[in-house]
């Protein structure tokens, strides 16, 4: 995961301009409007190892000069896509996980957070005009079943989509699950900041009975386990908006729960000095490589708190622009290759044969 799917901010922002100028490519033809996706561009995988491929420096931003399909539709931009990607992700945990609407589709945390990993690390290399992101979100939430041993029922996902005014049958999921394995590069493993949490929450509940650890915590009596369990909680449940967001793809699962606590412990009764934790509790590395660690987690701890705006592509927020998102919506539904656009206007043209009869 840290090899292959680890990224820059810079360096995402590429991945999903040039996916949006290969669908543009595409899309641009004179001969492949309304073209069905198998046929129209294969599927990409390219965005594995993307960080570490050499690669020569192109300008993807500009989209080259197809700016409209050859129907003459308007085409989605980068940010455009990544807004949508967004929004299906943020749907993901109604959809299976501990929240989700379906009894029978409630499983372990993990589950929802391997589903968004995957659902993400696929639309890097690919783009939302070739392939529909609502089956691919369903599809990803039932491979991510299987990836974590946790076997869901297709019949039970279908009624979960219906359950959200947005019905897949298997029918679309089975196809999908295949093009998306394949567009991950068939590299399904996932590690997730819960375990990480819950590990450094443990580390902590030793180390603070030491010598050392008593002078890192703010406290007039011993530090007991259940003085921890508020951050751990509260770390959590932050953790909640990271698997929704593009934070996986930023840095590595330790991180982000190291990162995690920080932000928790800013509010909890007991304020612990994590950066004399790391210091004392990994004192066997160099200086440099504490100064680099201490100036990844501020930062990192900076984004997660704004998750909660829904930057960083967080979908699940309050101030949602519905707006621009029924844009981009309507925007899709006209350059999209995927969908049954020829069988909608044959309808339309036999409605108006039979009125003129």
């Amino acid at each position: 995961q840290n090899k292959a799917w680890l990224y820059t901010p810079q360096l995402l922002l590429e991945c999903r301009a040039r996916a949006n100028r290969e669908a543009r490519e595409a899309l641009g033809g004179p001969s492949v409007d309304n073209a069905k996706q198998p046929t129209l561009v294969p599927i990409r995988w390219w965005a594995s190892g993307y960080g570490n491929s050499e690669r020569e420096e192109q300008d993807y931003e500009g989209g080259g000069p197809w700016k409209t399909t050859s129907g003459g539709h308007d085409m989605l931009t980068p940010t455009e896509e990544t807004m949508l990607i967004s929004f299906y992700s943020s749907h993901l945990p109604g959809l299976i996980g501990p929240q989700a609407q379906v009894p029978r589709m409630r499983r372990d945390v993990k589950v929802v957070a391997t589903a968004g990993l995957i659902f993400r690390r696929f639309f890097l290399s690919n783009s939302v005009m070739i392939h529909d992101p609502k089956t691919t979100m369903v599809a990803a939430a039932f491979l991510a079943s299987k990836v974590e041993d946790c076997m869901a029922d297709i019949r039970f996902l279908e009624e979960g989509t219906q359950l959200m005014n947005a019905p897949v049958g298997r029918e679309e999921i089975l196809p999908a699950e295949l093009r998306l394995i394949e567009g991950v590069h068939f590299e399904l493993m996932c590690f997730h900041p819960y375990r990480a949490v819950l590990a450094y929450t443990e580390d902590l509940r030793t180390f603070l009975k030491s010598e050392k650890g008593r002078t890192i915590v703010k406290s007039n009596r011993p530090i007991v386990g259940e003085d921890l369990r508020p951050m751990h909680d509260a770390a959590r449940q932050l953790i909640d908006l990271v698997i929704i967001s593009d934070i996986p793809l930023l840095f590595s699962p330790g991180k982000v729960g190291l990162a995690a606590l920080m932000v928790a412990n800013e509010e909890s009764a007991v304020r612990i000095d994590f950066m004399g934790y790391v210091k004392k509790r990994f004192d066997d590395k160099n200086l440099e490589q504490f100064e680099r660690l201490a100036t990844e987690l501020i930062e990192l701890s900076k984004m997660l708190k704004g998750l909660r705006k829904g930057e960083y592509g967080c979908g699940a927020n309050e101030n949602l622009d519905m707006t621009i998102l029924k844009r981009a919506h309507k925007k899709l539904k006209k350059c999209r290759a995927w969908g049954e656009k020829k069988k909608k206007k044959k309808r339309k043209a036999e409605e108006m044969a039979e009125g003129e009869k």
